[in-house]
Parts: C-alpha cells; sequence; structure tokens
C-alpha cells in the first residue's frame, strides 16, 4: 500500500526524516546487503505499535515495496523480531508452514528472506534492516549474521544521533556507538 508523502511526513518526525535523508544518501549500505546475502532488494524499516513503514528501500527488481509504505507489522515477517530479536534467515520460506501464510509473503511473492533487529543505542527496538527476494537463496556466508548485526547497530546509531541531543553527544565521543 502506498501512502502519500504527507502521510509519511505524518508518520515520521522530523529528525527521523533527517536520518531518513543521511541514511538514502549512503545507499550503498543497501546495495552492499543484497551483494552480501545474494537478494535483490533490501530496505530498512520503522516499527510502530502496530505498523511497519518503509524507511529506504534499495529495489532494482521492482518488488513493489517503496519508500513510505506502511503494512501492517503483524503481517510482516520483520515482527518476528518483537518475539525473538537475533538475526534471521529464512532461505525457502514456502517450506515454513507458519510463516508462508502470511499476507506480505504472499503479496510480494516472498521466498526468501534475512534481517535483523534495529536498535536504538538506549536499548529500544526501532525497526528492522531486511533483505528479501522471489527466488530461493542460500545464506551459507558464516559471518553473514554478524554482518547484518553490525549494519543494524551502525543504522541504529545514525537514527539515534538524529533523534536526540543526548544521542548525538554520547555518538560524537564514541561512548554509544563504538
Amino acid at each position: 500500500m502506498q501512502i502519500s508523502d504527507t502521510v509519511l511526513k505524518a508518520s515520521l518526525s522530523p529528525e527521523e526524516r533527517s536520518a531518513i535523508a543521511e541514511i538514502e544518501a549512503t545507499t550503498n549500505i543497501l546495495q552492499l546487503v543484497t551483494r552480501l546475502t545474494g537478494t535483490r532488494f533490501a530496505g530498512i524499516a520503522k516499527f510502530t505499535e502496530t505498523e511497519w513503514i518503509v524507511c529506504s528501500a534499495y529495489d532494482p527488481i521492482e518488488l513493489g515495496i517503496n519508500v513510505g509504505d506502511t503494512l501492517d507489522l503483524e503481517t510482516t515477517l520483520c515482527s518476528e523480531f518483537r518475539r525473538d530479536p537475533q538475526v534471521l534467515f529464512l532461505p525457502q520460506i514456502s517450506q515454513d508452514g507458519r510463516l508462508s501464510s502470511r499476507p506480505v509473503v504472499k503479496q510480494y511473492s516472498i521466498e526468501s528472506y534475512a534481517g535483523a533487529p534495529v536498535f536504538l543505542p538506549d536499548g529500544r527496538l526501532w525497526g528492522a534492516l531486511c533483505a528479501l527476494d522471489s527466488r530461493a537463496v542460500l545464506f551459507d556466508n558464516p559471518d553473514l549474521a554478524d554482518t547484518l548485526t553490525l549494519f543494524a547497530r551502525l543504522i541504529g546509531c545514525i537514527f539515534f544521533s538524529n533523534l536526540t541531543v543526548e544521542g548525538a553527544s554520547h555518538i560524537k565521543t564514541g561512548a554509544w556507538c563504538d
């Protein structure tokens, strides 16, 4: 579901929009995520209590997930991070009876998923870094979980530095995101 810029602006604070602009200026993070995972889509999504909001996306295959799109959080694969905040790899979702029935899987024909929760340095779960594909992908790199976790941590630090003055001062001193 695509939403207007007005609705997106209402969903995100000015600080979050600033952070998104900073992240979008370095879309090579998402491009690198696709190269490392072997998937053809990568994105960053914010969670609210009920929604999953796309903040940044790299979509060369035109999967159809765009910046500003929102979904009911519980219909997404990323919602699993609220239950178990660990890196998640699903190389063949069609073989997983519980997750294959999620509406988002059917809507976007998702067959593989790799994701990491994005935490702010103060410990709050903010959202997710995810990589998707409509084809099965073997996630066999033994360092992939650590790498996605590092990228998610970087994203969390970028958002935190833009959300609070306190966060910005901690980042400058290296106290939060070293």
